[in-house]
């Protein structure tokens, strides 16, 4: 960085303090005014809307949950008929739940996150096993 682009970021951050310390003082002046209960109430609204980063957030914020307990297991056991790699088991979890069709990209992204740590636990559990060549079986 040159010299010249330091000292534009240092005066940036020197408005940004100063608007900083003007909004703690339009807090305190409203604390004052209205009540401490008041403003905790508008700054933890405020805090709540502001840390919602995606839509599905916006939207409810429920907790997605890919799979029921247990039922990893029970299409995997269905599913491996033959041993097969993690990404293989993945796509096939994937089109026996519909989620290859109808999910945006951001949610598939997410199942296969959850698919991969609902086999990696299954793994530490012993309820499948890896063979040799590393592919994902169960033993029967």
């Amino acid at each position: 960085m040159t010299s010249h682009q330091i000292l534009s970021l240092l005066q940036k951050r020197e408005e940004l303090l100063k608007n900083l310390s003007e909004i703690n003082a339009q807090i305190i002046r409203f604390t004052l005014d209205h009540g401490s209960d008041s403003a905790i109430a508008v700054v933890s609204q405020a805090a709540r809307t502001s840390g919602r980063a995606n839509g599905s957030a916006k939207k409810g914020g429920a907790r997605r949950k890919w799979f029921e307990r247990g039922e990893m297991i029970k299409l995997a056991r269905k599913l491996l008929a033959q041993p097969m790699s993690q990404a293989d088991l993945v796509r096939a979890l994937a089109s026996a739940k519909g989620y290859d069709k109808g999910l945006p990209a951001s949610e598939k992204a997410r199942f296969k996150s959850a698919a991969y740590q609902a086999i990696a636990a299954a793994l530490a559990g012993k309820q499948l096993f890896r063979n040799k060549v590393g592919q994902v079986a169960t033993r029967r």
